[in-house]
This record gives C-alpha cells, sequence and structure tokens, in this order.
C-alpha cells in the first residue's frame, strides 16, 4: 500500500521521499549491494528511496527487536538531512517510530500523520505475547504520547477509529482511510494455469494461506484442520509466506506426519495471479480477540481473485464485517476447528456456492476500494495540514 501511495504522489507532482530499511524480508539473501551500506540513496517511478541499515532479520523476537531499533536509528539520521518536509507519513509498527516523526517535527516543521496498521498494545495482549503488566502499561502510556502529540492519526477501519477515541484522544483528529487495492494486479484466473503445474496441484483442492505467519495469527488451526481433513485424497492445504511462527507451523506439521500439507516461501509478486489463482478457497486465522485490533490487507488479494474465504476471526471484527457485507465468505469462531473444517468441507462440496461467493468478494472490492478514492483521500489530507 504504501509503494503504491507514493508511486501515484509523485506521478501527481509531489516531491515524495521513502525511508526504508535493508531489503530482506522473505528474501534468501540481502541483495548485493545493500549489506552494510549504512545508507543507500535510490529514484524509482519518481520517488526518492533512502535504503537506512537495519538488522537484515526479522524471524524471530529478538531478531525483530534488532530490526526495529537498528532501523529507527538510521532512519532517524536520515531524517535529518532530507528536504524540509510539508508533512511526515508514519507507519506502525513499530509504534515509537512516531517518537521520529515528533522529533522531525520540532527540528524540522512538517505535520505529522500516524498511520495505525494494527492498535498497540491491544494487538499483543490479545495475542497474549504480551501478559497485562508494566510492559503493556508502558507501552499504551508512550502509544497515548504519540496519539495526542500526532496532528492527524489515519486508520484502515471504523472500529480503530472507536478505540483510539476511547483512549481520551480527540475523534476529530482520527481519519479512517482504507488500505487501497491494486485492482489491476490481481484479477480472477483459471485454476488450470502453470504455478498449479509446478507445484503439482493440478487434480487437488487447494485450500491456501498467503500471507504473513506470525504472533497473532493462530495458523496453528491449519495443521488442526489438515490434520481432521486427511480422509479427504484430494484436499492439500498450501501454506505460502514467511514470519516470526514459520518455522514453528513447518515443525508442528512434520511432527504430525500430514501429507496434504505443503510450505512454500513467499513468491515473487510477477506470480502472484496465477498463485492466487491455484486456490479454491482461502483461509485466513487469527486468535481470539485479535480481530478487533488488527486487520489483514491480504484479505482485498484474495478476493480480488475471485475465490471464497473461510476465516477463523472475531465475530464482531472489521474482516468478518467485509466478508459478511460483500458475501464473499464464511467466518468461524478463532481456533475453532470443527467449525473451520465443516465450513471448509461445504465449500468443498458445493462448486456453485464458490463461484457466487468468488464473485461477489470481486464486485464488492472493485466498488469500495479503488487506488484513486484512497490516494485522493490522503492527497486531501496532506494538502490542508500544509495550508496550516
Amino acid at each position: 500500500m504504501i509503494t503504491g501511495l507514493a508511486r501515484e504522489l509523485a506521478a501527481r507532482g509531489h516531491l515524495v521521499t521513502v525511508l526504508a530499511g535493508t531489503p530482506h524480508y522473505q528474501l534468501p539473501r540481502v541483495p548485493a549491494g545493500y549489506a552494510w551500506q549504512p545508507f543507500r540513496i535510490e529514484t524509482l517511478e519518481g520517488v526518492k528511496l533512502i535504503r537506512c541499515w537495519a538488522f537484515p532479520k526479522s524471524d524471530g523476537r529478538f531478531a525483530k527487536l534488532l530490526n526495529y531499533a537498528s532501523f529507527t536509528l538510521t532512519s532517524l539520521v536520515a531524517g535529518l538531512f532530507t528536504d524540509r518536509p510539508e508533512a511526515i507519513l508514519i507507519v506502525s509498527p513499530p509504534f515509537w517510530l512516531g517518537f521520529n516523526a515528533l522529533l522531525l517535527r520540532s527540528l524540522r516543521g512538517g505535520k505529522v500523520i500516524y498511520n495505525a496498521q494494527d492498535l498497540f498494545p491491544d494487538a499483543y495482549l490479545a495475542s497474549r505475547e504480551v501478559r497485562v503488566g508494566w510492559l503493556a502499561r508502558v507501552m499504551g502510556r508512550l502509544m497515548n504520547r504519540i496519539y495526542r502529540r500526532s496532528d492527524r492519526i489515519t486508520v484502515i477501519t471504523e472500529s480503530f477509529a472507536e478505540a483510539i477515541a476511547a483512549r481520551g484522544i480527540d475523534r476529530q483528529k482520527i481519519v479512517t482511510i482504507p488500505n487501497f487495492v491494486d485492482t489491476k494486479a490481481v484479477k480472477p484466473l483459471p485454476r488450470a494455469n502453470a504455478f498449479r503445474r509446478q507445484q503439482r496441484l493440478d487434480d487437488q483442492f487447494v485450500v491456501m494461506y498467503a500471507g504473513n505467519i506470525g504472533y497473532t495469527h493462530g495458523t496453528e488451526l491449519l495443521v488442526e484442520a489438515a490434520a481432521a481433513l486427511a480422509a479427504i485424497p484430494d484436499l492439500r492445504f498450501l501454506v505460502v509466506g514467511g514470519g516470526s511462527k514459520q518455522a514453528d507451523l513447518v515443525r508442528l506439521a512434520r511432527e504430525r506426519q500430514l501429507s496434504n500439507m505443503q510450505f512454500l516461501p513467499t513468491q515473487p509478486s510477477e506470480t502472484l495471479p496465477e498463485m492466487l489463482a491455484t486456490a479454491d478457497v482461502f483461509v485466513m486465522t487469527s486468535k481470539p480477540d485479535v480481530g478487533r485490533t488488527s486487520f489483514p490487507g491480504r484479505i482485498y488479494n484474495s478476493m480480488l481473485a475471485g475465490r471464497p474465504l473461510v476465516a477463523s476471526f472475531d465475530e464482531n471484527s472489521d474482516l468478518a464485517r467485509v466478508l459478511h457485507n460483500a458475501g464473499a465468505g464464511i467466518v468461524t469462531a478463532p481456533g475453532n476447528v470443527e467449525e473451520f473444517c465443516r465450513a471448509l468441507t461445504t465449500l468443498y462440496h458445493d462448486a456453485p456456492l464458490r463461484e457466487r461467493m468468488g464473485r461477489s468478494g470481486v464486485e464488492f472490492i472493485a466498488r469500495n476500494y479503488s487506488p484513486q478514492a484512497v490516494v485522493e483521500r490522503y492527497e486531501s489530507l496532506f494538502k490542508e495540514l500544509a495550508s496550516r
């Protein structure tokens, strides 16, 4: 989303600078020329890109902390020597980058827009990865300070806006702007394609999980479901992606000796359309209560691919509301293996239902999440703040 926003703003005549980390995520190795350079300046489609060195690993808590901490330091230094900004858009996580933006504002001017892709510490507390205690209280206080001092807060769902306002933050400064969807990048394609043949899935009913495998996602459910549905000979679980819990998930599948479960790393963007078309059903999982504080944007590409979804998510989550409003899938209780498997077998046996849900998802995205509409809202926000 940030890549598309930066490109579109530059195409509209704005001067856009992006501070990004060392490229490493889901790559087998750091590309040549990036490993130990503290700063590297590039220009991509009119966008000035400053690569700020960051610890080139993020698979695991300690590695992720080192990655975040090193980028926080180097991006702050880079920000001191960029062109003087009129607006600073900071994207969370990690949430503490908000302090970088506030410091840059005090030293160099400009307005700060804090973009909350997740809520902290709410998401960590809901995932049970952080206990209610001194750390959560400190995170909450720091988060409130960032919220109060930012000029605007952009959130991707209305429930995020309500949750932030409930913390005593001025509701007038919170703006809901959804992440846009590149409707040209993904479209419904035939199941029979080169990617499916390459993975030897021609005669399989493919249940696909595609995305980050992290602490809040509850992907252990996929292993349980694969074990419960092992008697269906042509049903295959395909898990595509990486993340902090990916190695643990692979280990669990091996321990259960699940021949109906296959893992792939994150695929190149050029293979994305055919990869998504390989799915018969997409699945998304979450730990209980996490869905109220986090929204997985990958749902949009899944819907654009014209396939139904089964989401193990809180019923009162924004993702559940999107699926219900679009008529594009089935929502089951987080972690409930029986409900999850029942939904999958329903779609396995009902091809017309799969086709109807897939078509509804495509139509819903086209109506509500076009790139032009979202970029225009960000552009208007930047212009409004700059004029002040």
